[in-house]
């Protein structure tokens, strides 16, 4: 085949794509992984015309909640609250408002995803695909370095793993914070075990920790944990740092107060103990 033939020879038609989706077994992470895909679809008719099957107004909607439920960070709630009520102006079977690809647009930027090169209104999905394909293994040492996202890849990878890190601090701290929970253990966790699921949790969000009100109780937890070799009775300082990070993470101290609790607070729940 010669050049020229190959220049002038038509592109075959592209497959239409479908929503991305995973399962890996962790309730909250999945949850905004999953939302994440499926909004990052609705920044623009031309995206969803490339589908196979484009988002119905309860799905985006359950999308929205999933990030306002589980969520840290609180711009990216606060642009998901919009997003949902723009989606509250659209009715099933007719034409989506532009207000919700706007409002999408300003969530996904919200999460340090960057407007695709060729303008929102030109992106049909097929390039951010590409693009994923070959991050998914590998997130940018730049981007990983700053906590900043480098694709929609990582910015579902960083949502998962801040849901990870908030559900093991909420475990831990409900069970520190509530004396009775703890003495009904037969056996306890090393003190690096206690420290390590604070070290996520700080972690996890890089150079936006300081940006947020848990920072101060997690540091000064973690602090404590460092100095105590855990046992029967969780002292009295430790349960007060744990009932801290708790209020400071949005869990609310239960009817008659920690000290008469006898099981875990409500909130979320975490595999790795």
């Amino acid at each position: 085949m010669s050049k020229r033939d190959d220049v002038m020879k038509p592109d075959l038609p592209r497959e239409s794509r479908t929503i991305r989706r995973t399962c890996h077994g962790h309730k909250e992470s999945d949850a905004l992984n999953n939302a994440f895909y499926l909004l990052s679809e609705m920044t623009s008719a031309c995206r969803l015309s490339t589908l196979v099957r484009r988002p119905t107004r309860s799905e985006v909607l359950q999308a929205a909640d999933d990030y306002i439920a589980y969520f840290p960070l609180e711009q990216p709630q606060e642009r998901a609250r919009e997003l949902r009520e723009a989606v509250l102006t659209w009715r099933e079977g007719e034409e989506i408002p532009q207000a919700v690809y706007e409002a999408t647009r300003q969530f996904v930027l919200s999460l340090g995803v960057r407007e695709p090169t060729g303008g929102w209104e030109n992106d049909d999905g097929y390039q951010a695909r590409a693009i994923d394909r070959d991050t998914d293994d590998a997130e940018p040492p730049e981007a990983a370095a700053a906590g900043v996202p480098g694709s929609y890849s990582d910015a579902s990878k960083r949502a998962a793993r801040l849901a990870q890190a908030v559900a093991g601090a909420v475990n831990l701290a409900g069970v520190l914070a509530s004396p009775r929970s703890w003495a009904k253990a037969t056996s306890w966790p090393s003190r690096e075990h206690l420290v390590e699921h604070v070290d996520q949790l700080l972690s996890a969000f890089g150079t936006e920790l300081d940006q947020q009100n848990f920072a101060a109780p997690a540091r000064r937890l973690r602090a404590l944990l460092s100095a105590w070799e855990p046992g029967p009775e969780v002292p009295a300082d430790v349960s007060e740092a744990a009932r801290d990070l708790l209020a400071a993470l949005g869990i609310e101290e239960p009817p008659g107060g920690w000290d008469a609790l006898e099981g875990p607070p409500e909130g979320p729940s975490n595999d790795s103990g």
